[in-house]
């Protein structure tokens, strides 16, 4: 088998992870369908990963991995902070990158409610991406909440959740709702300007 041969194999069997854990939770999940969904032999599987975990692992990693080469690729550097347009058009990047790992982002989101080893994992990647948009801003001389604290629990529960949430239920609201995908993240994004980044960019104090 060829090395081209052998990305696509594992590609593939990672693809079929990710739904296999976002439709049946990590738990529920096994192999011998991650297998049959692949078009694999399930000791394919095992000859590339040790285990469900690994799998699941690798997932998360690759996310994060996609969304920091995203941040450092320049497009929170440069925008202008006081332009809600700008700033429309770089959330809509971070959703367009998050949405074509949106199974990812659904089991991410089941697992971290529950009090596993992989949730620390889960936790840790969303730390470390906070810390860099923190990072960034400071590069920029962005105005952000001085209180470290609060800055963390604010980004984390009024930032990255909501953009996590809209990418792993946008498309089941539409269908229940009848609302078009254009209209839906055009006024999520006004609704994420109006409520988080007006936050972040007003309590700069140390209260």
């Amino acid at each position: 088998m060829t090395r081209e041969m052998t990305e696509n194999t594992k590609q593939r069997i990672l693809e079929a992870a990710a739904h296999e854990f976002a439709s049946k939770g990590f738990d529920g999940a096994r192999v011998d369908e991650i297998a049959r969904s692949a078009g694999v032999n399930k000791a394919l599987i095992y000859y590339y990963y040790k285990n469900k975990e690994e799998l699941l692992t690798i997932l998360f990693l690759e996310t994060r991995d996609a969304v920091v080469a995203l941040m450092k690729s320049g497009i929170m550097q440069n925008i202008d902070y006081t332009k809600p347009d700008e700033i429309t058009r770089m959330i809509s990047a971070f959703l367009d990158v998050l949405e074509e790992r949106q199974d990812v982002i659904r089991v991410m989101l089941m697992e971290t409610a529950k009090r596993a080893p992989i949730n620390k994992l889960v936790f840790d990647i969303l730390a470390d991406i906070i810390a860099l948009m923190f990072s960034i801003a400071e590069d920029q001389h962005v105005p952000v909440d001085s209180n470290k604290s609060r800055a963390m629990i604010t980004e984390f529960f009024t930032g990255i959740m909501p953009v996590l949430d809209y990418v792993a239920y946008h498309e089941i609201w539409m269908e229940r709702f009848s609302v078009p995908e254009e209209t839906l993240r055009a006024q999520f994004l006004e609704s994420f300007l109006s409520t988080h980044f007006a936050f972040m960019f007003t309590n700069k104090g140390e209260s």
